[in-house]
This record gives structure tokens, C-alpha cells and sequence, in this order.
């Protein structure tokens, strides 16, 4: 059964994503564990960690935390690459730790190189990470990406490469629809839907993607934009939704929205996908 969710802010402090989510109605949510886009964490203590458990286990549902947009695994700057390493565990290790379902990530950017020289940093980066620590508990997710500005990850075959050299760790996929619709896979059609079945199932297989970023787009198909649109507003439109709604795979996972936060909007949003997966 399909679970609906969106993304909450942790200001304040991170137990305050519980009440966050209850005020939309939320049945899972996403949150950061820090600013995005600053690589400073205070951290937690013993206590709030204790707390946050507490509160995860009476939730039930699965939650999912987003790394900081500042990571780049993919990275020729060896100071960025070591950053983005470091955080990366200790964000991981935080989310293992207090049972947390899914951190996911965005594979990187190859700024300056080519791509093939930015896979084997993705690569070596992870394989530093889980030689570190593996987790027990969270599964690693890795995020299509729309293909802007030397993205990586933007194609399946581009995600199974990386996901194929860690067989028996928990690490799988979750679906940005904008990504996807942006860098080309029409999801909103019959045919187009059918070409996207085909590549996951070819490439990464439907049980690899384990969750869903629920995103309208402001661009139109292929257009390699990272804009997101409330549901059905744009160019993806209903159709889209229902399409994956409606599959015997992507009917059974988690979405979480991240929907531009205005008004009322993500109880709309979350009631737009809640009527499209019970008609």
C-alpha cells in the first residue's frame, strides 16, 4: 500500500518533524538533519537521541533523511570530496543509530572533469564510506538527478553502475519524478511510461527503487531542470502520478513531496495523490 508523505523542517529540533508531519496528515516524511547547505552540525544529545528513537518507534512509518545539498562524492576537489566523506558518515551513522529507514543523497557533479572520471570518485567515495561503517538498519538511497549542470546519476543505467558494485549492502534508489520527466523519461504518456518500466527493469530493477520524491515540474520533458511544480500543476501533469500510482511496484512505496511550501499547499498536494491512488 502506498504511504504519502512530504518533506518537514527540523527547525528548532529535530522532534519537532513528528508534530510537523501530523499537522499535514502525513503518513511518512523527509527531513535534514542540519541546514543544507552549511556543513556544520551541533549534533544531538544522548537524551534527544533517546527521545527521537522513542518517537520514530510510536511513528511506525518509514522516514527518510535527505543529505545536504554541499555533498559532492563525485568530486575532483579532494577537500570537498573529504567533506562531503566525512559528513556523509556521520549523518549515516546518526540515521542508523536511531533507526531511521532511508538517507538519501544525490550522486554528485562532475565540475571540471568528465563524467567517467566523476563515476570513479562516486565509486571510490562509497567504497570508502561503507568500509567505514555498514549499516544495519538505514538503507542508503541514491536520487536520479535531472541532469543540469554535469549531474550524475541522471539515467538508470548511470545509477545501476554504481548500485552494481555493492551487492549484499543496503543500498538502493529513490524516484525524483521532476529529475526523472526532466531529463527525458515521459512518464505522463502511455509510451513514455512504458520506456521508463523497461529501463528500471533492465537496469536497476523495480525492487531497488524503495521510495518516491512526488514532484510536479515547472519545465517541460527533457528540458534538464531541477524545478519542481505542486501535483498536477505542471508539465508532468495527473497523468503522470496516476501512471505510477496504478503499477503493481511503484503502488506499493512511500512518497514524500517536496512541493514549493506555500499555503496550505502540501495538504493539497498529499490529497491530490491520496484521490489519484483510490480511484
Amino acid at each position: 500500500m502506498a504511504l504519502f508523505g512530504a518533506h518537514v523542517s527540523s527547525a528548532g529540533s529535530i522532534l519537532n518533524t513528528f508534530d510537523r508531519a501530523k499537522e499535514i496528515r502525513a503518513e511518512v516524511f523527509q527531513f535534514f538533519l542540519r541546514s543544507p547547505r552549511v556543513w556544520r552540525w551541533r549534533g544531538v544529545s544522548n537524551e534527544l537521541v533517546n527521545k527521537f528513537s522513542e518517537r520514530l518507534r510510536e511513528f511506525g512509518n518509514p522516514v527518510m533523511v535527505h543529505a545536504p545539498y554541499l555533498l559532492n562524492l563525485a568530486s575532483a576537489n579532494e577537500d570537498l570530496r573529504r567533506k562531503s566523506i566525512n559528513v556523509f558518515l556521520e549523518e549515516l551513522r546518526f540515521c542508523d543509530s536511531v533507526g531511521i529507514d532511508f538517507y538519501n543523497f544525490h550522486p554528485g557533479t562532475a565540475k571540471g572533469i568528465d563524467e567517467e572520471t566523476a563515476m570513479r570518485n562516486i565509486i571510490s567515495s562509497l567504497e570508502e564510506i561503507f568500509s567505514r561503517y555498514e549499516p544495519c538498519r538505514t538503507t542508503v538511497l541514491l536520487e536520479n538527478t535531472a541532469g543540469e549542470r554535469g549531474d550524475m546519476g541522471k539515467s538508470f543505467s548511470e545509477l545501476a553502475r554504481i548500485i552494481d558494485r555493492f551487492p549484499g549492502l543496503r543500498l538502493g534508489l529513490c524516484l525524483d519524478t521532476c529529475h526523472a520527466f526532466a531529463y527525458g523519461y515521459g512518464i505522463n504518456t502511455p509510451e513514455g511510461f512504458d520506456r521508463f518500466l523497461r529501463e528500471v527493469e533492465e537496469t536497476v530493477g523495480f525492487e531497488r527503487v524503495m521510495a518516491v520524491h512526488a514532484n510536479d515540474s515547472k519545465v517541460p520533458l527533457g528540458a534538464k531542470r531541477d524545478r519542481h511544480e505542486h501535483i498536477g500543476d505542471g508539465y508532468i501533469g495527473l497523468d503522470g502520478f496516476r501512471n505510477l500510482l496504478k503499477h503493481e511496484h511503484f503502488g506499493k512505496l512511500p512518497y514524500y513531496i517536496e512541493t514549493p511550501k506555500t499555503d496550505d499547499m502540501d495538504v493539497v498536494n498529499l490529497n491530490r495523490l491520496r484521490e489519484l491512488y483510490s480511484l
